[in-house]
């Protein structure tokens, strides 16, 4: 990969993680959530089928065999388990990723209009985009930095 690349993707991803912990702490606490989710529906599961096919075995004449076919079609679905659960991992820290930049982009942005009125700058206006969060604050803030330029008057 050149050089270029690789700064582009580590860019890429900059912009996507504004705050870092914060915003993996969100993943992280989804995916613990869905574990535990998972693991209690897991659990009932075990606890029916177990009871299931220990009637199913119980009523054959050949319990060994029932087994045997019981235990490799369990053993065929596991694979699938995991590579649906791994496919899930990523799809939500993709989205809780995507979903806390939409939240963290509008605080720079605050942070730099905040920044500009402390140096004195009314003329300033916090922009954000389409599916940000926060499109009422932002707007309040403009009214009241114009307000405000009105007041003490605009500087550049």
């Amino acid at each position: 990969m050149s050089f270029y690349r690789e700064k582009l993707l580590k860019r890429r991803l900059s912009n996507f993680l504004l705050q870092p912990i914060m915003q993996t702490r969100i993943g992280a606490y989804c995916i613990s959530l869905s574990f535990l989710f998972a693991g209690l529906i897991a659990g009932i599961v075990y606890v029916h089928l177990g009871k299931l096919f220990g009637f199913i075995i119980e009523m054959t004449d050949a319990p060994e065999e029932v087994q045997t076919i019981i235990l490799s079609y369990l053993s065929s679905i596991q694979t699938w388990v995991y590579l649906t659960l791994g496919a899930y991992i990523l799809i939500v820290l993709a989205i809780s990723i995507w979903y806390t930049h939409r939240m963290v982009g509008p605080m720079v942005a605050f942070k730099r209009h905040f920044e500009a009125l402390q140096q004195g700058n009314f003329a300033h206006r916090t922009n954000l985009r389409k599916n940000d969060a926060f499109h009422e604050a932002a707007m309040e803030l403009n009214k009241a930095t114009e307000l405000l330029g009105q007041r003490f008057g605009d500087k550049k």
